[in-house]
């Protein structure tokens, strides 16, 4: 029966008999609409909305007695603020949250969630489940975990012949978690760290001793025409080191800068810094949702309303929203232990923006696939594709 009707796009029919619904049900949303996420945020909450809208066309063609209300907290990139937020909802309550909760956000609210059974359905982070959560707890990520980025990256330096690179990264959850994967996954395939530092986040403001350890780094293998990579694991502070390089005319604008998934896409450093990014080719690895029918009319959707297209994570998000609105519906109650129960046998049928979004035993993402974004001619532009079943980069254009 489960099978029958997620899947909302597809086929839509009637949910189990939904007599022990409230009339109103709460539904939290937090995302960052401020900070250094922003960006993302913001799109991230009109993936929200979207889904708002159909899930209340839905509800009322069924002619179920309830309503979907939604709660919108902005928690400007910051986990103690999201954490103040969680209780305000739950205090109103809200006992099932979506949001693109960054890594750090997660876990900032772990503990509380847990506590108080508070379903959270993220669409937004991606670090090991073992720097954020238990397993099997009342955290549930539409996305996947560290490892799959961290093999991507090194997929593709090793497959330009990057075997040496400088890496920076920022001190927190998300970041630490992708040193420590692409760390292993690099050195797994004979890559070799020139440089491997970190920095206080999000205090760092002047980026001199950094440039200044990375410059030292890279210099003997500039010297000596050896090909060397710089991997900023950073976010959208990256703008402000980039533009500080060429303040001095760093010779690490000369190399190749790769980075993570805060990266991808960002409009702040396009805005901030472009044409130093243009400069290094920045190319920033990302998780790839495809060609599906949902996420094709979401693109339409954005852009007459935003005049941009939808990242993943906003799709995530969207994917998010409608699997807590069909698993409440099919638990028949708002019970977060019912609700779960639902939402991961749900989630292995659901279909939808980014395609199936089945769980592992953790309660993250079981698989997904990744693409390599970079700056040309001051533009993302999407220039290969990763598959996670062989570990195999196909690059669509050459930088």
């Amino acid at each position: 029966m489960i099978g029958g009707f997620v899947g909302y796009a597809i086929h839509p029919t009637p949910p189990p008999p939904t007599t022990s619904l409230p009339s109103v049900i709460p539904i939290g949303v937090l995302n960052a609409l401020t900070g250094d996420y922003s960006s993302f945020g913001i799109r991230s909450q009109q993936a929200v909305k979207i889904a708002e809208s159909e899930i209340d066309a839905y509800v009322t063609a069924l002619g179920i007695p309830t309503t979907f209300k939604f709660y919108y907290e902005d928690y400007q990139t910051t986990p103690s603020v999201a954490l103040t937020e969680l209780q305000t909802l739950y205090a109103q309550g809200v006992q099932v949250v979506v949001g693109d909760m960054t890594s750090g956000v997660m876990k900032e609210i772990d503990s509380y969630a847990d506590t108080n059974k508070i379903l959270i359905i993220c669409g937004g982070s991606t670090a090991a489940r073992s720097s954020i959560a238990p397993p099997g707890d009342y955290e549930i990520r539409i996305t996947p975990a560290a490892e799959v980025e961290g093999n991507a990256l090194a997929a593709a330096l090793i497959s330009k012949g990057y075997k040496n690179v400088a890496m920076i990264s920022a001190e927190d959850t998300y970041s630490l978690s992708i040193l420590s994967s692409f760390t292993d996954a690099f050195r797994a395939a004979g890559g070799n760290f020139v440089s491997n530092i970190t920095y206080a986040y999000p205090t760092t403001t002047d980026f001199t001793v950094v440039l200044n350890s990375l410059e030292s780094a890279v210099q003997p293998f500039l010297a000596n025409n050896t090909k060397v990579a710089v991997f900023a694991n950073m976010w959208e502070d990256l703008a402000v080191m980039l533009n500080q390089a060429n303040s001095r005319n760093s010779p690490l604008l000369s190399l190749t800068w790769f980075g993570p998934d805060t990266i991808a896409q960002d409009a702040v450093i396009l805005q901030d810094a472009g044409p130093v990014a243009n400069k290094v080719k920045l190319v920033s690895v990302i998780l790839a949702a495809p060609n599906t029918t949902k996420h094709m009319e979401l693109n339409a959707a954005f852009q007459s309303a935003m005049g941009q297209l939808p990242d993943v994570y906003s799709l995530t998000t969207y994917d998010a929203t409608w699997l807590a609105a069909l698993s409440v519906l099919t638990a028949g109650r708002y019970d977060p232990d019912a609700i779960k129960t639902a939402l991961l046998t749900i989630a292995g049928s659901y279909w939808g923006a980014t395609g199936n979004t089945a769980l592992n035993s953790a309660g993250d993402r079981a698989i997904m696939d990744m693409e390599f974004w970079a700056v040309i001619q001051t533009q993302w532009v999407r220039i290969a594709t990763y598959s996670s079943a062989n570990n195999q980069v196909t690059w669509l254009v050459q930088v």
